[in-house]
């Protein structure tokens, strides 16, 4: 037995768990289910042929409910190198979280896609995982019912993360796969995972945990990890290849569960909010807003500045045009908008023609609305970025509980947060004395859904309507 595996067993031990040292790859130690015996006597008699228990004869428990399947994505040999990964880490999660869950294996070509049955879809290989075009489409339909997936790499492999990055690109070719953001739930949502051991190639090192996500709306639906998982879930560890070491890699999982359990539930509401389509395209005399496109995923709750500006219109009386306009600064004109909106969750990456283009909207008295999605740390450091190029010139201020901004059409007497925070929520840029940019580093707009986000940092879900509803009419009216 080596001492690695002796050293990973004690971690486990002292994670909470209970396992056997030392397993290789492929090997599962014997299941030790829990015994359970009868304290009283047997029951009262019953007809016959029936045999009541006796207090000595054991008593099958209840199973806990299945939360994970793990799919089958070839023979034993070839894709199951930790036989026994995803069962031992949720008997470790189970005891740390106190509910416990199981896993079961799952047949893609005979599975029914609902997450009602299995919430989440275990896929970790070596080699690359070829399912084919109808398996794709079911995995699609799974994942906007609110389904997840979590994908391993295992030993690392480069094969099977770049085929299965690619698959998710196919399933949706309009999206991106993004490195999960310093300051994403899955980095903080149970352990703060600043940094993690990692062992490559024999070498053990530390660095922040590498965790591929793909969003649908703000929910990381796809999670993928490149470096191996399964091998810390099963406790033990190889020289070759690179994966997180046990403490470290049940530490992951463990955010993991916890981000998908906080999801579950409002994961089913995506894509149910309906989006507002006006009847005619005419918005002369009409307010209305353009919503920036960009890179970094631009539209993560396609309903909400039509939820907003209802609300705007219902409060200040005003004429306005519900559909958002989605604008592409490289091809769409700017003429007779009087305001844009930006938001994503990671960094936009404008290009330099596009820079300009929004740097002469607000020159010429145009003004930006943004926020980041989720409290994103990545969109709001590049946002800041950007605007020391787009308006290097602008002010940057934060207004108290006492501007005008916070008292019309509604009075905000304080400052209502997800988190703990007392702060102001806006950046302002000031241009010649005016606004001409209102940020906030926090979750502003998913807000205007009315749809409850788990594991934000945000303005409060009773608050953020009535802030856009504010914003919008001071930047009008000023």
């Amino acid at each position: 037995m080596n001492r690695i595996a002796v050293i990973s067993g004690l971690i486990f031990l002292l994670l909470g768990g209970t396992c056997s040292f030392g397993w290789e790859c492929g090997k599962a130690p014997p299941a030790q289910e829990v015994q359970r015996r009868k304290a009283g006597e047997g029951f009262p008699p019953l007809p016959l042929p029936v045999t009541p228990l006796r207090r000595s004869e054991k008593k099958n428990p209840p199973a806990p409910p299945v939360l994970v399947g793990k799919v089958v994505c070839g023979p034993d040999a070839e894709w199951t190198r930790a036989e026994n990964d995803i069962e031992n880490f949720l008997k470790v999660a189970s005891a740390q979280l106190g509910v416990p869950y199981r896993a079961v294996r799952v047949d893609l070509s005979k599975f029914s896609f609902d997450p009602d049955e299995i919430p989440v879809l275990y896929i970790t290989s070596v080699e690359p995982y070829k399912p084919d075009d109808k398996i794709l489409q079911g995995i699609k339909n799974y994942l906007e019912k609110g389904g997840f997936i979590w994908a391993n790499a295992s030993s690392g492999s480069p094969e099977f993360t770049r085929n299965f990055t690619q698959l998710v690109e196919k399933i949706y070719p309009d999206r991106n796969i993004y490195s999960a953001y310093d300051n994403h739930p899955l980095r903080a949502c149970f352990y703060n995972l600043g940094t993690v051991k990692i062992m490559k190639e024999g070498k053990e090192s530390v660095a922040a945990p590498d965790i591929k996500i793909l969003n649908l709306g703000c929910r990381a639906a796809v999670i993928l990890s490149p470096c191996d998982l399964g091998c810390g879930w099963a406790m033990h560890t190889h020289e070759w290849g690179s994966r997180y070491m046990p403490e470290d890699a049940v530490k992951i999982g463990i955010n993991m569960l916890s981000y998908t359990l906080g999801w579950i539930e409002f994961g089913r509401l995506y894509g149910l909010s309906p989006v507002y389509a006006e009847k005619t395209e005419k918005r002369g005399g009409k307010l209305y807003i353009g919503q920036i496109v960009h890179s970094g995923d631009w539209d993560p709750h396609p309903s909400a500045l039509g939820k907003l500006l209802k609300r705007v219109a219902e409060q200040t009386q005003t004429a306005v045009f519900l559909e958002k306009l989605d604008i592409d600064l490289n091809k769409d004109t700017l003429e007779n908008i009087p305001l844009l909106y930006i938001t994503g969750h990671f960094d936009p990456r404008l290009s330099k023609e596009e820079k300009l283009k929004l740097r002469q909207f607000l020159l010429s008295g145009g003004a930006l609305m943004a926020d980041s999605c989720c409290g994103s740390s990545e969109f709001a450091g590049s946002f800041k970025e950007l605007m020391k190029e787009v308006l290097p010139e602008a002010k940057v201020v934060k207004w108290d509980i006492n501007h005008p901004l916070y008292k019309v059409p509604f009075s905000i007497d304080k400052f209502l947060y997800t988190f703990e925070n007392t702060g102001a929520p806006f950046d302002i840029y000031l241009l010649n004395g005016l606004p001409a940019v209102i940020f906030s580093p926090y979750n502003f707009g998913s807000e205007w859904e009315g749809i409850p986000r788990p594991y934000i940092k945000g303005i409060a879900n009773t608050q953020a309507c009535e802030l856009g509803v504010n914003v919008i009419t001071y930047l009008l009216t000023n």
